[in-house]
């Protein structure tokens, strides 16, 4: 756990240090994928599927709002629809300015959740969405997950109706849009799903904000067991019960990432609580107080096991390192290095018991050798 927490801290520390790279790069690579599944899905206008077209608008809303993204994404799906149906365009025209309108008056900082949910259908796991807004926001989200479920069902709509009005006279322009709407406003799925991620929502909100220990764990719990529940009874009603399977199998990887997602953000200590009691001149206070988990990065200390020994510049530091040795028949004293293993250096002898202070234990050349050598062999001469 603690090798878990000091990776925790590790890429925290990373992602503060380079915020200013990470995020525009985080929102580039959202932006192209949904425009590369918008070229896909529609494909009618080839000029827009260009590599070079969708780098440059992905770049330009790296450094902008995620509203801009929403606005390109809907641009994008309008002149794929108007270069193979103007009529099928202009009801695309229609529903997407009533929910950008809707979306933008309320919940604008949260544009993401719009263009997240279609591109997380393609991979089985838009749950996540819902389960990430009610733990983070507050039930206002609701009103662009339902938007992100309407632009996802949308696609196959346009799909659906694009090509099939290419030989429509003025008569049948009434009928046909009177088809596309009932078709919209007449999907359940669309409301059932809009439904449940609104009811998901809610109870992530309400079970994270109560007063309870692992409130935010057991609210991503609970959003999973009632995404489970509303979706199976919708399954059942509509008759898609072979959907289930890959509905539960979606739910609990969603509900793992976001699990993921909420260790970086917060990690509690519930085994060190303190409840803390204080008043003022109106009110008296009870506030219960739960420690966040931080481990600071381990510092590394590099040792030179086979650096020499060298001296400090000060005389009574290095004097620290040897050791004094009397020697008892002739009264004089050796001095050693404590470790006994400098190399180079030679044990010395000195009268008095007193080492040079500016002594130093390096090897002697080929002339130092022989002049004491000669010295010593004087000495011992009658």
């Amino acid at each position: 756990m603690i090798k878990i927490l000091e990776l925790r801290s590790l890429l925290r520390a990373y992602y503060q240090k380079f915020q200013m790279v990470v995020d525009p790069v985080m929102k580039f690579l959202l932006a192209f994928v949904t425009f590369r599944l918008i070229n896909s899905g529609l494909g009618y206008e080839e000029r827009l599927g260009k590599t070079v077209v969708v780098l440059l608008v992905s770049l330009l809303c790296a450094f902008t709002p995620s509203s801009i993204l929403v606005l390109f994404a809907m641009a994008f799906s309008i002149l794929h629809v108007l270069s193979a149906s103007l009529l099928m365009a202009v009801v695309v025209i229609i529903v997407f300015i009533i929910l950008y309108c809707f979306f933008l008056r309320y919940a604008p900082q949260h544009g993401y959740a719009v263009v997240a949910i279609p591109v997380l259908y393609t991979l089985n796991i838009p749950y996540l969405v819902p389960i990430l807004l009610g733990l983070t926001a507050n039930p206002i989200t609701m009103l662009p997950s339902a938007c992100g479920v309407i632009v996802y069902y949308m696609f196959g709509i346009i799909k659906e109706h694009a090509e099939t009005n290419v030989s429509l006279t003025t008569d049948d322009i009434l009928p046909f849009y009177t088809e596309v709407f009932e078709d919209i406003t007449g999907r359940k799925e669309i409301l059932a799903a809009a439904l449940v991620f609104a009811l998901v929502i809610i109870a992530v909100y309400v079970v994270r904000k109560l007063k309870m220990e692992y409130a935010s764990e057991i609210a991503i719990l609970a959003g999973a067991v009632v995404n489970v529940f509303g979706f199976l009874a919708c399954d059942l009603k509509f008759g898609t019960a072979g959907t289930i399977g890959k509905m539960i199998w979606g739910t609990a990887l969603s509900a793992l990432l976001a699990f993921i997602v909420l260790f970086f953000k917060r990690v509690l200590d519930y085994t060190a609580v303190e409840n803390v009691q204080f008043e003022d001149d109106d009110y008296f206070y009870y506030v219960k107080a739960v420690p966040k988990i931080e481990i600071g990065l381990q510092e590394r200390e590099v040792k030179h096991i086979n650096e020499k020994n060298a001296p400090t510049g000060n005389d009574e530091d290095y004097e620290d390192d040897y050791e004094e040795i009397l020697d008892e028949e002739t009264g004089e004293v050796f001095f050693r290095p404590k470790n006994g293993s400098s190399s180079g250096s030679q044990i010395r002898r000195f009268k008095g018991g007193r080492m040079p202070s500016l002594y130093r234990p390096a090897s002697r050349t080929g002339e130092e050798r022989e002049s004491r050598r000669s010295q010593e062999d004087g000495r011992e001469r009658p």
